[in-house]
């Protein structure tokens, strides 16, 4: 749960960051420099608590800690600038090579003992964390913290005194903030807890953050608007948030209204009898019922028009008031200014909106291939079911189709079965991969992947249907499925889809236990599992599609026998190559002794791979490269004895697949062979 809890964190910090810097324009260096470095310490946090091995689990440590080291320096440089006080260089290089010391202390940790004596690896309510025996130059850490402080404290008191011209709102945001972390500090000092509580504060800090560094954008977004009205003769303007907190005033509204300057930024005016209070603040109160009205206002001898407008940003209607005071006499000029004001802003919203829609289409495409490489990735688990995932997602997806669902159904339904099988993560690669039949045991282990899936893929909002076709597609409409017994159309729909496209792929593909069965067998058996196993509608959608692939296309691409043709001057390594393929019954290896063999044999018959020595007397590998993609573009990987970085960046220029170095590593070799004659590529 805790592990869960700091994975959760992390990713919300993510996204909310992720968010603002797709919003805002003007991005503040130092607070992205300030979000990186909380978000290396949440991830440094959830790597902690899930790391396996203490050297994994030290580095997770290490991570942290270039968080914990430089987020307190980011916080008082936000800080110092919301103070309006500049930090002196000499303090700031100070500061900067304190924080540094203290990460390389850090870093040495596992090497020696300079920051911690002592280091075990603890596991407790399913988390891990460090137990640790601290070294006498831990003390810095800790001193570093009361020295951000003082700091700290000193920035607040000067703006605390300077308030009217500083946003208090802004500083007890980040002081509450700073001091809350250097507080949770202090607590898990003194009470030792082995949770780390710093994920909240950082979390509520960046909302915080956010928020505030949105509003400062908002109105920057009018500062050019603001700079050539304000050229103008006689214009004042007071500007309000939409909780009618005073947030500006320019020159000219000052010298109408002298108590503007007692006024206090970010907070709300103070009832008064007086004129401006009456007449005008007011006025912006009860402005929902004067919408498009103005009134006339007399100061001194002087008559101005007093004009409300509400101040939008991105999708929010209203986030604060505009009060315009414009001369009469100059009532031709204010006209000309706000329409070429309402263009740009109208010119702006059209650009923003055609970058905000970019924006979704690129989220939309990486969340695509975030949920296809997290099936690859437990297909992964069995090379007798790669690919499967994609392969039902396609069947899945078919049957939507002839359902009569529209595209974005189809599309959430093609994700749904991507990731139907994600929870076999949870499940030993040696039970998935176990040629016999499996034990009761084995089977009830298998039986939990749906569970362990939903709870894995619930968290996605945008799509419910991914993670109930992963807890549901193994339900049998007859209602012996697993894991709830539903029945008929109880089961969901997206799951119900789902179970005859993935029973339909488990046929037609290769299993380490068999290969994929005959056409006609598998018809047969989705007719007779027809309102037993399977929803009767959906069996016979199946049916149809099996009926008109005539050619029996649809099934796993990989049954056929890959050909893999290894090119060396030394017969021992093909032989070798050879050898160490042996056991794998889906390869057939050629071998060729120079590359004019090599040439001879491509243009003869077509291979599914090739590896290709680089050193070779007469036409070397290089050479043979070139010929080869003049032939075909088949995959090609180099090998070579030379292990220098400047062979691989000279070979770069050439048009090859991949790169491995003699001698052979076995595993390494069956695994580049197996990625590089997947269908895909």
């Amino acid at each position: 749960m805790v592990t869960w809890f700091y994975f959760i964190v992390f990713i919300l910090i993510l996204i909310i960051i992720g968010i603002y810097l797709l919003r805002n324009k003007n991005i503040d260096t130092i607070f992205t420099l300030f979000c990186l470095t909380v978000v290396i310490n949440c991830l440094g946090r959830y790597w902690m608590a899930s790391a396996e091995t203490l050297e994994m689990a030290i580095w997770a440590n290490k991570f942290l800690y270039v968080g914990g080291s430089f987020a307190p320096l980011f916080t008082l440089m936000i800080l110092a600038k919301l103070c309006k006080v500049k930090i002196p260089k000499v303090l700031l290089l100070f500061l900067t090579i304190y924080s540094t010391i203290v990460l390389c202390l850090v870093m040495t940790i596992g090497n020696n003992t300079l920051y911690y004596k002592d280091v075990k690896l603890v596991n407790g309510n399913g988390y891990n964390y460090l137990e640790k025996v601290y070294a006498p130059l831990h003390i810095l850490y800790p001193i570093m913290m009361i020295v951000y402080a003082i700091i700290m404290i000193v920035f607040i008191i000067y703006g605390i005194r300077n308030k009217k011209s500083i946003s208090y709102r802004a500083i007890i945001i980040i002081s509450s903030f700073a001091f809350s972390v250097f507080a949770l500090y202090i607590i898990e000092k003194i009470i030792d807890l082995n949770i780390d509580l710093f994920s909240i504060s950082y979390f509520i800090g960046i909302v915080l953050l956010v928020k505030y560094y949105e509003r400062i954008n908002m109105y920057d977004m009018y500062a050019n608007i603001y700079t050539s009205i304000e050229k103008m003769d006689e214009y004042g303007y007071i500007s309000f948030d939409d909780k009618f907190r005073y947030a500006n005033a320019n020159s000219f509204a000052k010298k109408l209204f002298p108590e503007i300057n007692e006024w206090v930024i970010d907070e709300q005016v103070s009832a008064t009898d007086s004129y401006l209070y009456n007449e005008v603040v007011q006025y912006m109160i009860d402005f929902g019922e004067n919408k498009d009205q103005g009134k006339t206002i007399k100061v001194d001898e002087a008559y101005y028009q007093l004009n409300i407008r509400e101040i939008s940003y991105g999708k929010k209607k209203c986030v604060g008031y505009l009060l315009e005071f414009i001369n009469r006499t100059i009532e031709k000029k204010y006209y000309n200014a706000i329409e070429e004001y309402n263009i740009s802003i109208q010119e702006e919203v059209e650009r923003k909106t055609k970058e905000l829609i970019v924006q979704q289409e690129k989220i939309q495409e990486l969340f695509t291939q975030t949920v296809s490489a997290l099936s690859d990735a437990v297909d992964a688990k069995d090379r007798y079911t790669s690919g499967h995932s994609k392969r039902v997602a396609e069947y899945s997806k078919m049957i939507a189709k002839r359902k009569g669902k529209n595209i974005k159904e189809q599309e959430e339904i093609y994700r749904a079965g991507l990731l139907h099988d994600v929870g076999k993560i949870r499940i030993p690669a040696e039970i998935i991969n176990k040629p016999g039949k499996l034990t009761d045991e084995e089977y009830n282990l298998i039986k939990i992947h749906p569970i362990t899936g939903y709870h894995i893929l619930k968290g996605i909002s945008e799509n419910t249907n991914i993670a109930i076709g992963a807890k549901y597609h193994h339900e049998r409409y007859d209602g012996k499925g697993y894991p709830n017994g539903f029945v008929g159309e109880n089961i969901p729909e997206v799951a119900r889809i789902l179970g005859v496209a993935d029973a339909y792929d488990a046929m037609a593909s290769n299993r380490s236990y068999r290969k994929a069965l005959p056409q006609e067998i598998v018809r047969a058996e989705i007719e007779k599992g027809k309102g037993t196993q399977f929803d009767p509608k959906v069996a016979d959608i199946m049916l149809q599609i099996i009926d008109e692939d005539t050619e029996y296309v649809l099934k796993e691409k990989d049954c056929d026998i890959k050909k893999i043709l290894t090119v060396d001057d030394e017969p021992m390594n093909n032989k070798i190559i050879a050898h160490i393929m042996r056991d794998e019954p889906m390869y057939e290896v050629f071998s060729a002794t120079s590359g004019d063999e090599a040439l001879e044999k491509i243009e003869k018959y077509e291979y599914d791979l090739i590896l290709l020595d680089v050193m070779m007397p007469g036409r070397n590998g290089l050479q043979t490269l070139k010929c080869i993609r003049a032939l075909c573009q088949t995959p090609v990987v180099l090998m070579t004895s030379n292990k220098s970085l400047e062979t691989y960046e000279d070979s770069s220029v050439y048009e090859y697949d991949d790169y491995i170095t003699k001698p052979f590593v076995p595993l390494l070799l069956k695994e580049v062979v197996y990625n590089m004659t997947k269908k895909e590529n």
